[in-house]
């Protein structure tokens, strides 16, 4: 029963040690709220809708969980899969995914494709004063896909007072 009692103390003690440390830590991030990601998605939408393509267009955080995301109506399960991998690409690496793609292609980097990401057009980061708080991506639409994500980024988040 003692040595119970001795390691329940030092659990606790090591604990409080613990939560101090990590209290002096500070990280500061912005990260996207749910209202300014339907924004971006339905944004995308009536692009979409507007050049006549269809498309699946994903929103996620900057940790790549997905916050919000549509697939319009005759558009793919592909379009729908390939959306989300944009996305969580785009905020992985934190750059457009058309520049990883642009590495894949001419075999100066190869690490987007070894580590399961999905370096094609269409996963663009949302930067928000200097820092990357999520991504949208748009799957389908073709080069138009790019342009719609970078379109409903350049008129939610640009636009915002």
């Amino acid at each position: 029963m003692r040595t119970m009692l001795v390691v329940a103390v030092a659990l606790v003690v090591s604990a409080g040690s613990f939560g101090a440390a990590a209290q002096s830590i500070s990280v500061n991030r912005i990260e996207i709220s749910s209202d300014a990601a339907r924004k971006l998605v339905e944004t995308c939408v009536a692009y979409a809708e507007r050049n006549k393509i269809l498309v699946g267009a994903a929103v996620v955080g900057i940790d790549g969980v997905l916050i919000d995301f549509h697939l319009m109506q005759g558009a793919t399960a592909t379009n729908s899969e390939t959306a989300i991998l944009k996305a969580k690409t785009a905020a992985h690496w934190q750059r457009p995914t058309r520049e990883l793609e642009e590495w894949v292609k001419t075999g100066s980097n190869r690490a987007p494709e070894w580590i399961g990401d999905f370096p094609r057009a269409g996963g663009v980061p949302i930067v928000i004063d200097g820092m990357v708080a999520g991504a949208i991506g748009i799957g389908g639409g073709g080069d138009k896909g790019n342009e719609c994500a970078q379109y409903a980024i350049d008129t939610v988040i640009r636009k915002r007072p």
